[in-house]
């Protein structure tokens, strides 16, 4: 595995170390420190910032997507980031040097702001606040087909020779017995706030049991909605029955996460429900980043590697605090209730699109190297056999490919 450097290219495993770096800390930060404040200051109309958020967060993810564009030059790494980090990041020299390197942001945001307030009357500069309103239900579809596409991927390395998949029956029913089991615990945790159920309202009981009973009933649809998908498909059974069952788990997850928001348990506090989602954004953007990565690495595009990655992930990072914060400022609601909103799209986004998933997963690939040591061994001129086994072993996956004649 490839080191992740300074010169723009990055894989799959080190897109993480990337993220890690100190040299582009004080700009993740800032994207936590930023949206908050102004969550807060939507929500409380503080100097006309309902207005002007929505600019305020167009600006900053414009001016971040700006960076990634031009962070592979030279001139981009030393404005953007600071990587004399030798003396660690417990030291002034390093937080003098970090945070300066947001100068160059907090100016050209501020100028596409001042820009924008000159050349756009309130009415017009409100509207920013819709079109975030509507790209959070965009961001969450979006969500929902990232987190699929990951496990996807993980598919694609397990996969092996066609293998039936078990569909129906008594499978379709075990595997959803198995998930009610799994979300037990959390229900109990989430739902009762790891408190005896006997003390619980008669009402908070039927809510929760009604949620195990649900995702009882959502496994053995699911399993019914992709029968003709996973029997038709000739490829490994094994791994489309184990994709099939992670993409159940992280929509019903999600189900949770919105059963969790609604007016029966808003009783609970909504700091931990913060973090959580600070943390599922961060997966879904580091999903769609990595995505970008890797194909701008085979594309030759040095604007989606590295550091640039770091900043494209910041970008939407700022859209979507900004859509969240928007919607919840137009509704009038909690942030709860938007956040609800979004598990509940993602959740039906992962069930709906999962037997396309499935069909993503596709037959073990056969590389182009592999394919030209195939054809000579065909054509050489050694007498046939009655049955020849040769095997490739590629150098960058644990694929085996047969031919047989």
């Amino acid at each position: 595995m490839e080191r992740a450097g300074w010169n723009g290219q990055v894989d799959s495993g080190s897109l993480l170390r990337v993220f890690a770096s100190p040299s582009t800390l004080p700009h993740l930060l800032s994207l936590g420190i930023v949206s908050g404040f102004l969550f807060v200051a939507m929500k409380m109309d503080l100097f006309g910032s309902e207005i002007q958020g929505g600019i305020i967060f167009l600006s900053l993810s414009a001016s971040y997507f700006f960076a990634a564009i031009i962070s592979p030059s030279r001139i981009g790494k030393w404005i953007f980031t600071f990587e004399k980090v030798e003396d660690g990041v417990l030291n002034r020299s390093y937080w003098f040097g970090g945070f300066s390197r947001l100068i160059p942001i907090i100016v050209i945001a501020g100028s596409l702001w001042l820009i924008s307030n000159i050349t756009l009357v309130d009415e017009q500069l409100s509207n920013a606040r819709i079109l975030l309103a509507v790209l959070f239900i965009g961001m969450s579809v979006l969500q929902g087909v990232s987190l699929s596409y990951g496990w996807v991927l993980y598919a694609r390395k397990i996969h092996h020779s066609p293998r039936k998949s078990k569909v129906g029956g008594v499978f379709s029913i075990v595997r959803a017995v198995v998930a009610a089991i799994l979300f037990a615990p959390l229900v109990w945790w989430f739902g009762y706030r790891a408190a005896d159920p006997r003390n619980a309202s008669f009402t908070e009981n039927i809510y929760w049991i009604s949620f195990i009973i649900m995702v009882i009933i959502i496994g053995v649809f699911l399993d019914r909605y992709t029968k003709s998908v996973r029997e038709t498909l000739e490829i490994d059974g094994v791994a489309i029955d184990r994709v099939f069952f992670l993409i159940f788990i992280t929509s019903c997850w999600h189900l949770l996460g919105a059963w969790r928001r609604s007016p029966v348990a808003t009783g609970q506090s909504s700091g931990g429900m913060l973090i959580e989602e600070a943390i599922l954004m961060s997966i879904s953007i580091i999903l769609a980043v990595w995505s970008m990565a890797k194909r701008g690495e085979r594309g030759g595009w040095r604007i989606f590697q590295g550091q640039s990655a770091v900043f494209w992930g910041i970008g939407f990072g700022f859209i979507y605090a900004g859509s969240i914060s928007s919607l919840t400022a137009l509704s009038e609601g909690s942030l709860l209730t938007t956040t609800a909103i979004g598990h509940a799209i993602t959740s039906i986004v992962m069930m709906a699109i999962l037997p396309v998933c499935i069909t993503w997963i596709g037959k073990p690939e056969i590389r182009e190297g592999e394919i030209q040591l195939i054809e000579e061994v065909v054509r050489s001129d050694d007498p046939p056999m009655a049955r020849r086994s040769i095997q490739v072993q590629t150098k960058s996956e644990d694929d085996v490919v047969e031919l047989l004649d």
